[in-house]
């Protein structure tokens, strides 16, 4: 509402007798004061009199005293939360003729900084020959109205503080959000699939497919001690392993049959560069990255084959959470405000978790069962990375060969404690996350460096960055890099649903309107790294080569967990720049996207201010991320959007972003140079004649990485 319409609704309320004459006179003489200050402040918008304005609204928006108020404090640290960001954004955009975001007060979190900024914006924005200042400020804030309704309505959403994780999203300007309806949970019936893996790809029947049925098991998933022939040894026939009577633990060659075969015969040994002087990164970036294997397990999708027939045919592989994993309904409550609750009961989750052949790793049943599954299952997705690659383990001995893993601690301890296995030496090694990526160093005996690294929600994609860096530094020949994430327990569904970041609706919409929140999934996925000139001379297939990559932090801003799309501009920029990328022949982003009404559009936003530093074209870059089909897999979110560019590379084709009827109305798409692909298309070549990705990974730690892959064409080189 203008101040000219509070002052007339002030003076009805004194004429009505409900509100005494002093003190509507006290509220009037101050909404005059207020068009004073911002009179002064549009007349000279100098530094000190927008940051009296600045604070005049503060005192205004949310009450505080002008004691309360200091240049030394963020807007966090002031108690200002994201619904009052929005009404103060608005009232200054109001006062001073602006069209500022709301989520300003994020990206400049003090007095200071946001007033630098808006006196730069108007000294920009500044017209001759238009009316005085006030007029415009009461023109301005009279076209348009706030209903009593909408106002209620704003007020009434519960916002976290983290770029993508938001339900209901602070508007440019929050009286044009209506209340959000409730939704019912979804419920999804689980279908049985037929035993055994298809060879050849079969169109999925569904868009949203169901969970299928995980083997029951009660309390910590059981390893099913077997006998028999079903090891992951391959060298050893059948008959000779059975004869043998080895211990397995229900690790089935099937799944291993239906990887997709090495693209190059199996090497007989690692060809490493000569021992001279470690290659520089000036030397090493110009030739890039080569992705010469690939591995992944992710919902609905027991290989990277079946990963892509899902985002090929447009499949939803999440699903409500199966009583056999845990009993999500015993922690279910739709009011999103219950205490630690979760009204959400949809995840993405694999299958077949309490599954493993600890013999083949020479690791002792014993010790298998009280190791974090997270450890046993990236141990075989290295290996099968490593086979997709056409390397043996004998190839890959005593080699500088590097292991980087984005992970995070597992909630496999609360079963160790629950059965008093927690305290024991096998527990020590089993739950750490260091160990985690020093298993396939140990049991190759690889000698390049093993990290394990928590970045949040960017985790896997800092990995490879990671990996990347040590190949241009020379710190190893080959590097295997990744992430994986397993939910054990409900721990984390309702730790986010307390955060309300979950889609109450079970479906994650990337960029849609209708977005209400993300899904948690789970993933696992490698991919094998080399120096392309390497590559090359040991004959490697090449999935890819990563153009270039970057980390950055946000920094101090608005609460630890806030966003900064300045970061990311920055970010994007600086690795175009410095690897000579031009975003004008990026034609795909494997976006974040996580579904959230405020995380989309911050990451559109810095996108396309990064790309409008180096092209004018437009609509050429299709927008897409895989979290729609399988959900936010956290740590292997980055790896797993990865894949999908590798595999989309692969067949020259662009998945549709499923779930997408209507674009955000907070994400400007028209001029800019994206769109949304929303159907399964060939992929174009680009000016160059070849087809290149950029993908992004933001975590809510605040780190952020960005790195661009390319197709491999050896013509080029």
């Amino acid at each position: 509402m203008s101040n000219g319409g509070m002052i007339r609704d002030i003076l009805q309320q004194i004429k009505e007798h409900r509100l005494e004459a002093r003190e509507g006179l006290r509220r009037i003489n101050e909404l005059k004061k207020q068009e004073r200050t911002a009179a002064a402040a549009q007349l000279e918008p100098t530094q000190e009199s927008v940051e009296e304005l600045v604070k005049e609204v503060l005192c205004r928006v949310v009450k505080l005293q002008p004691e309360e108020i200091s240049d030394e404090l963020s807007f966090k640290e002031m108690g200002i939360d994201s619904i009052s960001s929005v009404e103060i954004v608005r009232d200054l955009n109001e006062a001073l003729r602006l069209q500022l975001d709301g989520i300003l007060l994020y990206d400049y979190p003090t007095i200071p900084e946001l007033a630098r900024y808006m006196v730069h914006e108007v000294q920009k924005n500044s017209i001759p020959d238009i009316p005085g200042p006030l007029s415009r400020v009461q023109a301005a804030a009279e076209k348009v109205p706030e209903s009593s309704s909408e106002a209620e309505a704003a007020r009434s959403l519960r916002l976290n503080h983290r770029y993508e994780y938001m339900n209901d999203l602070i508007d440019q300007f929050s009286q044009h959000k209506p209340a959000a309806a409730p939704s019912a949970p979804i419920t999804v019936t689980p279908v049985k699939h037929e035993a055994g893996p298809s060879r050849e790809p079969v169109k999925a029947p569904a868009v949203q497919a169901s969970l299928p049925a995980i083997p029951q098991v009660s309390g910590a998933p059981k390893l099913r001690l077997q006998t028999g022939a079903n090891s992951m040894a391959p060298a050893a026939p059948a008959a000779e392993a059975e004869a043998a009577g080895k211990i397995k633990l229900g690790f089935s060659t099937a799944a291993r049959n239906a990887k997709e075969p090495a693209a190059a015969a199996p090497k007989a040994a690692f060809s490493s560069p000569p021992a001279a002087a470690p290659a520089t990164a000036s030397a090493a970036v110009p030739e890039g990255i080569a992705i010469v294997g690939l591995s992944g397990r992710f919902p609905g999708a027991a290989t990277a084959r079946e990963l892509w027939r899902n985002l090929r045919d447009g499949v939803s592989s999440t699903g409500e959470v199966p009583g056999s994993r845990f009993d999500i309904r015993a922690w279910y409550d739709e009011d999103r405000k219950a205490d630690q609750k979760t009204y959400c009961t949809v995840a993405g989750l694999l299958e077949q978790v309490d599954e493993f052949d600890p013999l083949f790793f020479n690791i002792s049943p014993k010790e298998a069962e009280i190791m974090d599954p997270q450890q046993r299952i990236f141990l075989q997705e290295a290996w099968n990375a490593l086979e997709d690659a056409g390397y043996s383990d004998q190839a890959v001995q005593n080699t500088r060969c590097g292991v980087f893993v984005g992970c995070a601690p597992s909630d496999y301890t609360k079963h160790l404690e629950a059965n008093h296995l927690s305290n024991t030496s096998e527990a020590f090694t089993g739950t750490s996350s260091s160990i985690l990526a020093a298993r396939i160093s140990y049991f190759l005996n690889l000698k390049g460096p093993s990290i394990s690294l928590d970045t949040a929600c960017s985790s896997s994609l800092v990995a490879v960055h990671q990996a990347c860096a040590s190949l241009w530094n020379g710190e190893c020949d080959m590097a295997l890099a990744g992430g994986i994430r397993l939910m054990i327990t409900p721990d984390s569904m309702v730790q986010s649903s307390q955060m309300e970041i979950l889609s109450a609706e079970g479906v994650c919409r990337p960029f849609d309107q209708a977005a209400d929140g993300t899904l948690l999934s789970e993933g696992a996925g490698v991919v094998v790294l080399k120096p392309l000139k390497q590559a090359i001379e040991n004959r490697d297939h090449i999935y890819g080569l990563i153009r270039g990559s970057g980390v950055n932090q946000d920094g101090r801003t608005n609460g630890i967990t806030a966003p900064n799309v300045n970061s990311q501009i920055q970010l994007e920029r600086t690795v175009y720049e410095r690897f000579g990328i031009d975003p004008a022949e990026i034609n795909y982003v494997e976006a974040h996207g996580t579904g959230t009404s405020l995380g989309d559009p911050i990451e559109v936003k810095a996108l396309t201010e990064a790309f409008r530093s180096f092209t004018q074209d437009s609509q050429y870059c299709a927008l897409g991320s895989v979290k729609a089909n399988i959900g936010h897999a956290t740590m292997a979110a980055g790896v797993a959007g990865m894949i999908k560019i590798l595999l989309s590379l692969k067949h020259r084709q662009i998945p549709p972003l499923i779930h997408h009827t209507r674009l955000n109305e907070k994400i400007r798409l028209e001029g800019s140079p994206f769109y949304i692909n929303r159907e399964l298309v060939d992929w174009p070549e680009n000016k160059r004649g070849s087809r290149m990705a950029a993908i992004s990974g933001f975590g809510f730690s605040g780190t952020n990485c960005h790195l661009v892959i390319e197709e491999y064409r050896s013509s080029a080189i």
